[in-house]
């Protein structure tokens, strides 16, 4: 099978610069006066046995205004690697052309897909890249990760696409290994945190990792380490509502159409992310807009021919701890507990934008159209563009001629 691993990454203000809220949100961008993980991600793979792979890197900047220095920084890199892999570098301008050639032939709805902008697009953004390199299976890694296992490609591919107890297997979840060694999460209990202890609900699900068989079904899913068939992720595509956790919500979206992801425990990779730059506040307020949106969807399941009820129930214990009616409970108690921190170390705004994350879970979290709806109408257009950019010839000439 042809595979491509794709590697969105993700480019921020310099550090020189302080927080702009204008900016998109990521966890961690890299600033465009450091070097970031890139290169040391790229030379992690002289390890892997099986080199019979594309690689895209989907360049993905915070802001329009320094997508030239990001664009340069990435082309920097790049030429390091260009003699070893076969590899192609999507960046704005190349969402441009695409946007622009479905306009041009009357696709007008389906170029509204495509986008650089939040997480889900990002990652659909792969899911392109791969389709346009007539991929069979599109590997999705992060740029904040190295590979140790020199198995990895072989593991990856071993049941994608095939039948695996009477089902076709179109999905597989990888795990993170921490720069500990673990797949647990090491984590330090906190007041500020103690009525939503995110980490302990994920060590809870992240046991599973450790127990047999190999292949099973899982609430949870990494975005740095996922494998998907085609046959999958030309249906079904990632959530542009979903501002962080898309890697979950797109579990989610594959069950309601029949497919269960499975879990591979011999599927791993290194995650070392740098620290972040964004305060609390901000990285919570994600964690706000994400649950309560895919909360939303969940609730709003009609059932419908060729689709299948997801009970939350299902997604315990994590995602499904924070998706229950405490969720905006939750969301009060660990506003206020994160508000009087700021507040007792002099940080007025920390504490104002700490309060205003109670009104984003109250009301500009709730979608204003129903969800569940909403993405239906959009999985209708993804399919779509998939079957377009099956016949396509000038945009799969194009991203192939982009293959250094």
């Amino acid at each position: 099978m042809k595979a491509t691993i794709v590697i969105p990454s993700y480019w921020g203000r310099s550090s020189k610069e302080p927080l702009n809220l204008a900016d998109e949100v990521y966890d961690h961008p890299t600033p465009t006066d450091e070097q970031g993980t890139l290169e040391r991600a790229l030379n992690s793979f002289e390890i892997l046995k099986n080199q019979d792979f594309n690689i895209a890197i989907i360049g993905v900047s915070t802001n329009p205004e320094f997508e030239g220095a990001m664009e340069r920084k990435l082309r920097s890199i790049l030429d390091k690697f260009n003699s070893k892999y076969r590899i192609a570098l999507i960046c704005k301008s190349d969402a441009q052309k695409f946007r622009s050639h479905l306009s041009s032939v009357g696709k007008e709805k389906l170029a509204e897909l495509i986008s650089l902008g939040g997480y889900s697009n990002v990652r659909n953004m792969c899911l392109i890249a791969a389709k346009l390199l007539n991929s069979d299976v599109a590997i999705l890694f992060d740029d904040d990760e190295i590979f140790e296992d020199p198995d990895y490609v072989d593991k990856a591919l071993e049941f994608i696409g095939r039948e695996y107890q009477g089902r076709f297997v179109g999905g597989i979840a990888g795990y993170y290994v921490r720069p500990d060694g673990n797949y647990l999460i090491s984590y330090a209990p906190d007041w500020r945190s103690s009525e939503w202890d995110g980490a302990a609900a994920m060590n809870e699900a992240f046991r599973i990792i450790g127990e047999e068989p190999r292949l099973k079904p899982t609430p949870f899913a990494f975005g740095g380490n996922m494998v998907i068939h085609r046959r999958l992720f030309e249906s079904i595509p990632f959530d542009p509502n979903i501002k962080r956790g898309e890697d979950i919500d797109y579990l989610v979206n594959c069950r309601m159409f029949g497919h269960d992801f499975l879990l591979d425990n011999a599927l791993w990779i290194k995650h070392l992310p740098p620290k972040g730059r964004s305060p609390s506040w901000l990285g919570f307020r994600q964690n706000v807009l994400r649950f309560v949106y895919m909360r939303e969807k969940l609730l709003a399941q009609r059932r419908k021919e060729g689709l299948v009820h997801v009970p939350i129930e299902t997604l315990d214990p994590y995602p499904g701890r924070f998706l229950r009616d405490d969720l905006h409970d939750r969301i009060y108690k660990t506003s206020v507990l994160m508000g009087l921190d700021y507040l007792s170390h002099g940080d007025l705004e920390g504490f104002h934008e700490s309060m205003r994350n109670i009104e984003f879970g109250r009301y500009q979290a709730i979608p204003k159209t129903n969800p569940f709806e909403w993405y239906l109408e959009y999985q209708n257009r993804w399919s779509e563009l998939m079957s377009f950019l099956s016949q396509d010839t000038e945009l799969s000439s194009y991203a192939k001629r982009k293959l250094q």
